[in-house]
This record gives C-alpha cells, sequence and structure tokens, in this order.
C-alpha cells in the first residue's frame, strides 16, 4: 500500500512539474474564447479610429470573436493608452497606439504609462501629415505662414491633436528651421484640432492628411501642403512643402500593441493572425477608402521602430522644452 501510494505521488508531482509547460499551448489554442476589446485614444471619425475599425471587422472574421473597438479620447491620446495599460494582462484589450501618445507623450509627464509597458503586436497603417488653413485664410502657401510667423513671432496660432503628438513635435522642428515662433493649441484629437481651425480659434491645422479629404472637397478648407515626398492621390491639388522649397516629410503610423505580461503565446497569436489579415487585397482596399497608406511591419520591426521615435523624441522634446 505504501508503495501505490509512493507512485501516486510520483506521478501527481511528475504531472504538477509539466503543467507549465501545457499551459500556454492551451492557453493560445483557446485564444480569444470571447470578445477583444481595441482601445482608440481618440474620437471616433479619425483616421486613427478608421485604421481600428478596420483591423477589427478582419479580425473577427477571421477569428471567430467581435473585436470591439472602444474610442477613449483624452490627453492628447494618454488617457486610453493609460486605460489600455489597466487592462488585465491577458491579451483581451489591444491599443490602437500611435506615434505620439506611444512615443512621446511619456517623456513629457507621467501619463499612467510608459512607452515599455507595451508589446507591440504590428503597426499597420501611415498617414502623411498636412498643414490645412480655412478656406477664407489669408494664407495661400507655406511661405506665407513662415513670412507672418517671422513678421509677428508666437502671433500664429497653430493645432494637432494635442501636447508631445508627431505632429506637434515636427511642426515645432520646422518652426525651429525656419528660425521662427508659432503658438501650439492642442486639439484633445484631430478632429478637435481641424475644428479650431474651422473655427477660427488656431490659423492652421497639422494633422494627418486624410483627415481633410472630404472637407476640402466641400471648400471648407484647404490644404496648402502635404509633408509627403509626391502629392497623395486624395488630395490631388495640394502640393507637398518640398513643391515649395521645404525639405519636410513626416508621416503618423498606426498600430496594434497589447499591455505587457500577456501570455507570450497569445501575443504570438495575434502577430500571427494580424499579419494574415493585414497583408491581404480586401484589407488594402479597406485601408484605400480611409485613405490610408498600408505600412505593415511585424513584431520585431514595429518595436524598432517606437525604439527610433523614442530616441528621436527624446532630443526634440528637450530642445524645445517640453521633457520632462
Amino acid at each position: 500500500m505504501g508503495h501505490l501510494k509512493k507512485l501516486a505521488a510520483a506521478a501527481w508531482i511528475a504531472a504538477a512539474a509539466a503543467a507549465p509547460f501545457t499551459a500556454a499551448p492551451t492557453m493560445a489554442a483557446g485564444y480569444p474564447e470571447k470578445p477583444v476589446e481595441i482601445i482608440v485614444p481618440f474620437g471616433a471619425g479619425d483616421a486613427l479610429d478608421g485604421s481600428a475599425r478596420v483591423i477589427a471587422d478582419r479580425l473577427k472574421d477571421a477569428m471567430g470573436v467581435p473585436f470591439i473597438v472602444k474610442n477613449i479620447p483624452g490627453a492628447g491620446g494618454g488617457k486610453g493608452t493609460a486605460e489600455a495599460n489597466k487592462a488585465a494582462h491577458d491579451g483581451y484589450t489591444l491599443l490602437m497606439g500611435s506615434t505620439g501618445a506611444l512615443t512621446a507623450r511619456p517623456l513629457i509627464k507621467d501619463p499612467g504609462y510608459k512607452t515599455d509597458d507595451f508589446v507591440p503586436i504590428a503597426q499597420l497603417v501611415e498617414s502623411p501629415i498636412g498643414l490645412a488653413v480655412k478656406a477664407d485664410s489669408p494664407f495661400k502657401s507655406v511661405k506665407d505662414i513662415v513670412d507672418a510667423a517671422k513678421a509677428a513671432p508666437g502671433k500664429i496660432k497653430y493645432s494637432t491633436p494635442g501636447p508631445g503628438a508627431t505632429q506637434h513635435i515636427n511642426m515645432e522642428i520646422f518652426a525651429k528651421d525656419q528660425g521662427i515662433k508659432m503658438t501650439h493649441i492642442g486639439g484633445r484629437g484631430g478632429k478637435g484640432a481641424v475644428t479650431k481651425t474651422l473655427s477660427g480659434e488656431v490659423d492652421f491645422v497639422f494633422v494627418g492628411a486624410a483627415n481633410y479629404t472630404s472637407l476640402a472637397k466641400a471648400g471648407k478648407l484647404r490644404v496648402i501642403g502635404v509633408a509627403a515626398d509626391t502629392r497623395v492621390p486624395y488630395l490631388p491639388d495640394s502640393p507637398t512643402f518640398k513643391e515649395q522649397g521645404y525639405d519636410f516629410t513626416v508621416a503618423v503610423w498606426f498600430g496594434l500593441l497589447t499591455n505587457k505580461g500577456a501570455p507570450q503565446a497569445v501575443v504570438d497569436k495575434l502577430r500571427m493572425e494580424v499579419a494574415k489579415v493585414a497583408n491581404t487585397d480586401e484589407t488594402r482596399a479597406l485601408y484605400k477608402k480611409f485613405n490610408l497608406h498600408e505600412a505593415f511591419l511585424d513584431g520585431a520591426a514595429f518595436q524598432q521602430r517606437i525604439d527610433a521615435n523614442v530616441a528621436k523624441h527624446s532630443v526634440v522634446l528637450k530642445e524645445i522644452g517640453l521633457m520632462k
């Protein structure tokens, strides 16, 4: 009888020892077993929101559960990103991350997260940034704005999604290169930044060019400079900065991440499934509807881009006095 007890105990110990090695694959095999939430840290209607809804719809079809987009705007993307960081570390809360909120905002203040609190799944799209003015603005070119800013330092006002956003940082780089000073007013998202221009609160807006298409067609905004190498097809009449003599190109990127601590097997499965659905003609066609440029990077390459942005933003934010 004692011998049987010893054998049973040995078998139990062996099973317990083996459990950690079998748990992760089983977890990945069953994932997802319930709806997955994708937090968008800006309001509905932004390009970031559009890209999230495209990938959510495609993942729902591929993985068999709803992927629900939840908009949490505020603090230049910081509020929603902080909420994603607070969620359970189980892969059921994803973040649609953007350049500034993820890589610059933690350098300005403590927003409730650090850049390395998140694990990248994949970069999905890019959007070149454009400079737009109200239709009746006296400014007809980028040079008009530069000249006005030189004549009256600080008088020209502009809006971006928020302090520390990629748009803000890069416009400050442009201002420094031109030897001018302008006043920045955050818009609490790209849509809010556009609204501030339409209302006359600021002289121009600098956000993703894709945000301007309907307003430009309706004659409410004029896009007088796109920071891309060539003109974008959805704004064919809008010149690039380069055409106007300014060597200035910049784009915002959007990508999926989850908070650190999610099971590696779940992260690996997400990376595999996102890569499958992102690299299809159907997904590219959906992105095109939102005037987004497909720019897929896998998890490792996306991490490298994030690290490069943190390094660049650290230098610029220190120069403009925003570094914490």
